[in-house]
């Protein structure tokens, strides 16, 4: 399975729907022989210094990233979900900004959104 990586890979500390275990996670990709794998858990970062250390020691590739639901602009009422990967320490910044934002300004009933409009103040500065 040379070459393929997951990009979308929930852990234990995706508090509402993840069950995979950081260690096991980077064995099993260690030993399917992919070079890289993403951790997205949902608008956290809980996991990532675990995550990091694992892969270094493994010699894979981490990439960070994050699952968020996406506020619709016209309906607030209706939301998708993104997954953002860092392609860069700037992107890892950006994905910093959004997570506080989301818990900080864009909870409702405990449920941490992103907006639209936060992705073009990002892509601007």
């Amino acid at each position: 399975m040379t070459g393929f990586v997951h990009l979308r890979v929930h852990s234990e500390y995706s508090l509402s729907d993840g069950i995979v275990r950081i260690k096991p996670l980077i064995k099993a990709v260690g030993e399917q022989g992919m070079p890289a794998v993403a951790l997205t858990d949902r608008c956290n970062f809980y996991a990532l210094i675990k995550f990091h250390k694992a892969c270094y020691n493994a010699g894979i590739k981490p990439i960070y990233g994050s699952d968020f639901y996406l506020r619709d602009e016209h309906d607030p009422e209706h939301f998708s979900q993104i997954v953002l990967l860092a392609r860069n320490n700037t992107g890892y910044a950006n994905l910093r900004v959004l997570i506080s934002r989301a818990y900080q300004e864009g909870q409702q009933q405990g449920k941490p959104y992103i907006q639209r409009q936060w992705l073009r103040e990002l892509g601007e500065g």
